[in-house]
């Protein structure tokens, strides 16, 4: 991928890529050489979900409409991360700066449906850029391959469970919006979205996905944006009116069936695969563990934890039974 030295006029120096999921961003380490060459992260729009970036397989006006789409939400990210920090959450990173300028990934020139056709100037000038703080630390896709991150695997897994539901109590949090009743979805939890920090401190990197729950349906840009594999079955409903909290639940329960089992979702058969927790056996959890895996992966969001809240209150009693200061 063929990106250009620095960005909005020279003040932002990029060195490597950060993190990139395949799906529709990806984030570079930078500098910021107009303050001491402090270090930054620096999110962008991804097209598409593999290697065919150069190539978009629409007419230009599709081509058009699938760029502003994307591009649109990073700017509700954007306005997301700026109101869950107003909110104190801080398990999120925090905005520095949010700018236009060329993109890096965008090419003039693509073979569409019916040829080759141009991207305009206008277009590939005007691609935004989230310029957030600087975090340190693998995502928990990288440190799961990592022998020391496994030892003690259960209560380190556990004490990731109890942060990420601190963080989802405070984004399902109900508030009105339009005179409706309304709270936030993440929708897209997974290894890829969570950074291990020093000393476990857990930080969820991407909020793109977040989407607002009014009491008839879930709204665009991001409403479906998920990871096939790690969402719960009732994502295969269209409408997406019967959607709620207990989505997150679900693929809270998929992120550490994953890291639990080395097992990758991902590469089940089916968009919705059965996660078998058999496998879970070997492992030899503590009981009140592998409830917690049972109840967060049940099929029906009937079964399931109604909430964060009561999610977290079994994971803390848990980490008691095992012997950890909680």
């Amino acid at each position: 991928m063929t990106q250009p030295r620095s960005l909005a006029g020279g003040r932002y120096a990029l060195d490597r890529i950060f993190a990139d999921s395949g799906g529709m961003g990806v984030i570079y380490d930078a500098r910021d050489t107009r303050c001491a060459d402090n270090r930054v992260l620096i999110k962008t729009t991804r097209y598409d979900g593999g290697d065919n970036a150069r190539r978009f397989k629409y007419t230009v006006d599709e081509a058009a409409k699938h760029i502003a789409r994307l591009r649109s939400i990073l700017e509700w990210e954007k306005k997301i991360l700026v109101r869950f920090k107003a909110q104190g959450i801080n398990n999120v990173p925090s905005i520095n700066d949010f700018f236009h300028d060329k993109s890096l990934l965008l090419k003039r020139t693509y073979e569409g449906k019916r040829g080759p056709y141009d991207i305009g100037d206008e277009v590939l000038n005007a691609e935004p850029y989230l310029v957030m703080e600087r975090m340190y630390g693998d995502t928990l896709e990288q440190a799961l391959a990592k022998e020391a991150f496994r030892q003690n695997l259960e209560h380190r897994l556990l004490r990731l469970a109890k942060e990420i539901l601190t963080i989802f109590i405070r984004i399902h949090r109900p508030f009105k919006a339009g005179g409706k009743d309304a709270y936030f979805i993440y929708q897209d939890l997974k290894p890829a979205n969570i950074l291990v920090g020093p000393a476990d401190y857990y930080t969820l990197i991407d909020l793109g996905s977040v989407t607002l729950r009014l009491p008839d349906k879930t709204t665009e840009p991001t409403a479906g944006m998920l990871t096939f594999g790690y969402a719960p079955p009732e994502a295969e409903w269209e409408d997406g009116v019967r959607i709620d909290q207990r989505f997150d639940i679900y693929t809270l329960g998929a992120t550490l069936y994953h890291a639990f089992t080395k097992i990758d979702p991902r590469e089940l058969p089916g968009n919705f695969p059965d996660l078998d927790l058999r496998k879970l056996d070997p492992l030899r959890l503590h009981p009140k563990t592998r409830q917690i895996m049972d109840r967060s992966l049940a099929t029906s969001p009937e079964r399931r934890y109604s909430t964060a809240a009561e999610m977290r209150k079994d994971v803390v009693q848990a980490l008691r039974e095992l012997g950890d200061y909680v």
